[in-house]
């Protein structure tokens, strides 16, 4: 079984950011161009960007960067999983090998550990914004300063060469930094050392422009096994996945997408709040037009029924930074420990079958993604048109 994992970010899609404002709340998902990356950042330049120049040589910003040898070199090798580097199956993920999930794959059947970030506790909300900073970012800044709304923010690390102004003002803001690799590919298809250039020049980039080593680190598409996740443990990092998948990301997949879906998601899960028995972690992005002014219709719908904060404050964490206190004064401290959710306990049984129990997430045994993603299209569909049609008659 393959899960269709969210949070896509093809190059197709990335190039679609650098569309004009007024055509990107139906980013094209045709166009041959390059990724709008500072491309002008790699190789061995130093890089700069609006008012402030990096100090470090950076990789050329959207490739999967070579480490410093002095990060592998910290490495222990032995305390690292041994399980396969998963052959890459373009656009549709990793390829499975093998129907077991013996290294606790999110990919495939969902599986987390104790770990995973992956909910909030009863009654609160995860906020999260993926794949910034990008030419669309500062109108979600604009409006989450309006409201005194704080945010983790998971970064790409060619996206925080390129935006180092807007990284700053994020930071001075209060928001959580966090990392979201450099280039955006699927971990579980990477080599031990490519993860760990993919994660610490994210982090040194990050730290050139606040002087903060973030701590929490989200998996683009939730790709994840336990050698990722040893990987990330060594480094310093903690993975955040997510429990409430917004759907923004197909505005950038398929045209017959409707953003108000997005909108009858978020207000069936308002509507659980009663009675759901976590919290909840959403996945969105600032990467288009389209998905920035979603996040802004709908924010307002959880506030009437969460308190809604970053994943750092909702887990109890005195600092998302590895500094030994908290730079970002806004941020929440509290003395409680990071909770398990039943939405983990649920995710970790659907993998401890083999996988099997996985089934009514998983789009079936060897169906392509562009497949899986349509039932899931189809799914949010019925999902709105509900919602909709239960608005109607009331």
């Amino acid at each position: 079984m393959f899960f269709v994992a969210a949070c896509t970010l093809t190059s197709t899609a990335l190039a679609a950011v650098t569309t004009d404002a007024t055509d990107s709340a139906s980013p094209s998902a045709t166009s041959s161009s390059a990724p709008a990356l500072n491309t002008t950042t790699g190789g061995d330049t130093t890089a700069s960007s609006g008012t402030f120049t990096f100090k470090d040589k950076y990789p050329a910003a959207g490739s999967v960067p070579v480490p410093k040898p002095e990060w592998v070199a910290a490495l222990d090798q032995n305390a690292i999983a041994k399980a396969p580097v998963y052959s890459a199956n373009g656009d549709a993920g990793p390829k499975q090998e093998g129907k077991d999930d013996t290294w606790c794959d999110w990919t495939f059947t969902l599986c987390t550990r104790p770990t995973d970030i992956v909910a909030c506790p009863k009654g609160q909300w995860g906020l999260t914004y993926d794949d910034g900073p990008t030419q669309f970012s500062p109108k979600l800044y604009d409006y989450l300063d309006s409201i005194n709304q704080k945010a983790t923010l998971f970064m790409i690390g060619g996206q925080v060469l390129q935006y180092p102004d807007l990284v700053l003002r994020a930071f001075k803001a209060g928001h959580e930094l966090a990392i979201h690799t450099f280039s955006h590919s699927y971990l579980t298809t990477q080599s031990t050392e490519s993860i760990v250039g993919e994660l610490k020049w994210t982090e040194q980039a990050i730290f050139e422009v606040t002087g903060v080593h973030p701590k929490l680190f989200r998996p683009p598409y939730g790709d994840i096994d336990d050698r990722v996740r040893d990987i990330a443990k060594q480094l310093g990092f903690t993975p955040v996945i997510w429990n409430h998948d917004t759907d923004d990301w197909m505005l950038g997949e398929d045209k017959s997408f409707q953003a108000g879906w997005i909108d009858a998601n978020v207000t069936a899960w308002a509507n659980e709040a009663a009675t759901a028995s976590d919290g909840g972690i959403s996945l969105e992005h600032d990467l288009y037009q389209g998905t920035v002014d979603a996040a802004i219709r709908v924010l307002p719908i959880l506030k009437k029924s969460y308190d809604v904060k970053p994943v750092g404050a909702c887990s109890g964490w005195t600092s998302v930074y590895k500094e030994a206190t908290n730079v970002n004064a806004s941020a929440s401290a509290s003395s409680v420990a990071p909770s398990s959710s039943s939405t983990q306990q649920q995710q970790q049984s659907a993998s401890s079958n083999g996988g099997a129990s996985a089934s009514a997430a998983a789009a079936g045994a060897g169906e392509s993604h562009a497949s899986a993603a349509n039932k899931q299209i189809v799914g949010t569909a019925l999902s709105g048109l509900i919602v909709l049609a239960a608005a109607a008659l009331f």
